[in-house]
């Protein structure tokens, strides 16, 4: 698993810091490994859904676009994402292909 330590950080900070930012609530972080994946959870109090934000090139489109920019990497890195409530609140999650964890489940097969 060390192959995704850095995308894993990245994107964790990404979506803490969008829990803190935009809940502006206690955050729970939970990272579990699957064999053949990992699954990250960020539960927070809004139940609001994030909402990506494309880049723009006019300073007043980017100015409104100043957050949501890190869900594109987060759609980038992960193997998939999504939202889903929570209580009173929402968590957003994510899985992550362990790098040559299909290949060794296949070879235990044979």
């Amino acid at each position: 698993m060390a192959e995704l330590s850095d995308e894993l950080v990245l994107i964790t900070s990404e979506l803490v810091t969008n829990a803190l930012i935009h809940a502006g609530s206690d955050v729970d972080l939970r990272l579990r490994a699957f064999g053949d994946r990992v699954r990250l959870e960020v539960r927070d109090s809004d139940s609001d859904p994030p909402v990506p934000t494309a880049y723009s090139l006019t300073a007043e489109g980017s100015a409104r676009a100043e957050h949501g920019r890190g869900l594109f990497l987060v759609d980038a890195l992960a193997h998939t994402w999504n939202t889903s409530p929570s209580g009173r609140g929402k968590t957003v999650w994510l899985e992550m292909d362990i790098p040559g964890a299909a290949d060794v489940g296949r070879a235990a097969d044979r």
